[in-house]
Parts: structure tokens; sequence; C-alpha cells
């Protein structure tokens, strides 16, 4: 019984949500298709909602996951019917007011692997079956997947994960000669802070801080790359001193002192 009450309170909350979604983010009388966010890498800015979604790719829905759905996410989980005992993928979307007919779009995506593909798209209706799509950050887990996002007075905040060479080419002291696997770490799994930024409706984003993740020991740390001891080291002495908290220019001296202490000899 309780699980029935469950469905019926998940039909009738997703009616709710279908109701309230502005006409520009509608088609055909239905929320737009989550899966037409999906993998859009180097795709037109012109996105022809007449050919894409479930239908397009022939892949079947497989149910929806009730707690991105409470949270106000519209999309379902997802499989192709050529690879029946693959992990379900899955697409979900979670839209908020940009302001002047424009509206930005959180995406978060999985072909059913270990990636989780997630993203800030700015999008405008332009005609009954186009949409402008313009992708302002996009990442997998640790590879700037993104997070913490919300909206206030045409205003998104967001987070952008980071790994250490993503922290490091953040600086504007950043050196051209490091290299991301070789030199720092750079794995989708090898998260060591979070930048968080704001954006507004003409896209102009600003960095606002980046907060370390709380590290006390190197056993917390990647290893990846040979100035990566070095780096652990230089990062341990501000964490452990309590400074975990970012502003550019704490950033830049930061990785000024990268530079002296870890590549001053690097050829």
């Amino acid at each position: 019984m309780t699980v029935r009450l469950f469905f019926i309170f998940l039909f009738l909350f997703s009616g709710i949500i279908c109701a309230a979604i502005p006409e520009p983010l509608m088609f055909h009388d239905k929320p737009l298709d989550p899966l037409c966010f999906y993998n859009r890498e180097g795709e037109s800015q012109v996105l022809d909602l007449n050919k894409c979604g479930l239908a397009e790719k022939k892949y079947v829905q497989k149910g929806r996951n009730s707690e991105l759905i409470t949270k106000g996410f519209i999309g379902y989980n997802w499989q192709d019917p050529e690879f029946q005992n693959a992990t379900e993928g899955y697409s979900y979307y979670k839209y908020f007011n940009a302001g002047k007919s424009l509206y930005w779009l959180y995406t978060i995506n999985s072909g059913g692997g270990s990636g989780t593909f997630t993203a800030i798209h700015l999008v405008k209706r332009t005609s009954p079956n186009t949409l402008d799509i313009k992708t302002l950050f996009s990442g997998d887990r640790c590879n700037g997947g993104v997070q913490d996002v919300s909206e206030a007075n045409n205003q998104l905040t967001f987070s952008v994960n980071l790994t250490v060479y993503d922290l490091v080419t953040l600086s504007k002291k950043s050196s051209q000669s490091i290299r991301p696997y070789d030199d720092l770490a750079a794995c989708a799994v090898c998260c060591i802070a979070k930048a968080f930024y704001t954006v507004d409706a003409k896209a102009l984003a600003q960095l606002k801080y980046v907060e370390l993740n709380n590290v006390k020991n190197t056993d917390e740390l990647p290893q990846q790359g040979v100035e990566q001891s070095c780096f652990n080291k230089l990062l341990l002495s501000y964490t452990s001193a309590g400074k975990t908290t970012f502003k550019q220019s704490t950033l830049d001296e930061f990785t000024d002192k990268f530079n002296q202490m870890c590549i001053k000899t690097k050829n």
C-alpha cells in the first residue's frame, strides 16, 4: 500500500512540475526531452527539436530517479535496446529563469558507465522547432563536474569540481609548461577543490572563490604526476593552517609559490 501511494504521489508531483514549465521549454505539449542535451560537445548551437531525444535515439525509457524528480529535475533513465544487459543510462535537467526569455539548464547525464556528465547551458527558444543553446560549463566528475546550482535575481551560482591541474591553471600565475597527468593529477576521481562562480544572462561568468578540500595528510591527496609530491607539501601547509578558501589573489600567490618551489628547474 505504501509503495502504491508513493507512485501515485510521484505521478501527481510530475504533473504539477509539467504544468509549471514555461512554454519555451515545451515541445509537442511535453517538456523538452532531456536526451536532447546529452553529449553535445562539438554540436551546433542551434538544436533541432525534431531530431533529438528518446524517439530519435530509439532508446527505451526505464523509469525515473525519484530523488531527482522531487528536487525539480525533469528526465528519466533509459537503455539502448541493442544492449539489454548493459547498465541503464540517465538524462535529467533542471531549468532556471535567466530573464529576457532566456533559461539556464543544469543537465546531468550518464551513458551507463562510470562517468557523470554535468553541464550548464544557456538556452532560448527561437522557433517552434528550434532552440538556441550555448554551453557555459561542462565536465565529468572531478574534471569540471558542475554542482551546487542555485538562482537568485537572474544570476546563477554554481560550483565546478577541480583537479590539481585545474586548480593551478585557474591562476593568473599558471605556468604554460605544466602538463596534465604527467606533471599534476588530472584524473576524473582526483578532486582537490571546488571553484564557485556566478553567471548572468550575458553568459559572463565570474569566479567568486575556490574552496579546497579539507585534507589533513598526503594519503588523502592524489599521487599522479612528477610534480605532485611537491604540490601536496605546499597544499598541506595551507590546509593545516586553516587556509582553505582562496580568492583570486590567494590562488595566484599559492600558484606563484608552487612555480618557485616545484618547477623552477623544469626544462
